[in-house]
């Protein structure tokens, strides 16, 4: 890895329609910008907070891309936008969903100039087993860059919440 790229990890989701076919397009179009892709199983999940919805496919995508947290984000805004993404609803049923979970080991919190808050890591994503799942399949023994706590001990503390890899 040369000093001008970043280790990332993201995280994909999909809950309309062929959301496997949908998730390996995202990744496609992400092959432009990031390099030695690596996906995660695909993990199938009832949605959490809004759940009167499709269940999800995830996966973890870990790479290495020269962009910036924030041009990364646009370009992720991107393809979620070319895959039938919806803004205007951000807990609803979506197409595809993209989040930056980890962007080297940076700690990163800023406003950006749209007015949202860019966070990484991703504020939920220790809550959430549909991310850590995918994402400890990739680097098991990946640590929380925020408090050092691997995130394997993080996931065991963490109630059942239905994820399962996807069969399918």
């Amino acid at each position: 890895m040369s000093r001008s790229t970043r280790t990332v990890w993201l995280g994909l989701g999909s809950n309309i329609g062929d959301r496997s076919a949908q998730i390996r397009q995202a990744v496609e179009a992400l092959s432009r910008v990031i390099h030695e892709i690596k996906l995660s199983s695909l993990y199938e999940s009832a949605a959490q907070d809004f759940t009167d919805q499709p269940d999800f496919l995830n996966a973890a995508l870990r790479g290495e891309s020269a962009l910036s947290a924030d041009a990364l984000l646009e370009r992720m805004h991107v393809i979620e936008q070319d895959g039938g993404r919806l803004r205007d609803r951000p807990k609803g049923p979506r197409t595809i969903d993209i989040d930056i979970l980890l962007y080297g080991e940076e700690i990163i919190r800023h406003m950006r100039p749209d007015g949202s808050t860019l966070t990484i890591p991703h504020q939920s994503m220790t809550r959430r087993l549909f991310v850590l799942m995918p994402l400890l399949e990739l680097d098991a023994d990946l640590r929380d860059p925020r408090d050092g706590i691997a995130f394997q001990r993080k996931a065991s503390h963490l109630s059942d919440q239905g994820v399962k890899l996807y069969q399918g």
